[in-house]
């Protein structure tokens, strides 16, 4: 995929992520809240930006580069937990709270990672085996 490409793509899906999120919070926020008078802070709001910006860099990394699996799924790692660390939890904690927290979210974050890609590998390494299983023979040699 060519720069501009990359860009356009990535650009594209920071908007539909970015919204997705803030609806999904919104709603989730309403869903649960009894006082709507405080509403959700702007701040945390905007935090999603930079953050769904980091998402669709990661995947897009991660699809469309012709870098082996193990380092696309490392990049992909570090985007998606690091955009999450440092644009969700950072600016949204409480001043009170140390780095035990930070650590826990942390190892939960990655251990949810984890499961999601490891289903997500195996979903699409099973697609591509029936797809390489069905593909139609070509005879190369002929008699």
């Amino acid at each position: 995929m060519k720069p501009k490409e990359l860009i356009r793509h990535i650009a594209l899906f920071s908007c539909v992520y970015y919204t997705a999120a803030t609806f999904l919070i919104l709603f989730i926020y309403f869903l649960i809240s009894f006082d709507l008078s405080r509403g959700v802070r702007a701040t945390a709001l905007v935090a999603i930006l930079p953050f769904a910006v980091f998402f669709a860099a990661a995947n897009a990394i991660y699809r469309h580069t012709p870098l082996k699996k193990g380092a696309r799924l490392l990049i992909h790692y570090l985007l998606t937990i690091g955009g999450a660390m440092l644009f969700l939890y950072l600016p949204n904690r409480d001043a009170g709270q140390g780095a035990e927290s930070f650590l826990k979210l942390f190892l939960v974050l990655s251990l949810l990672y984890g499961v999601v890609m490891t289903l997500i590998l195996l979903i699409s390494a099973r697609a591509a085996r029936v797809r390489r299983d069905t593909a139609e023979y070509n005879e190369v040699y002929k008699d």
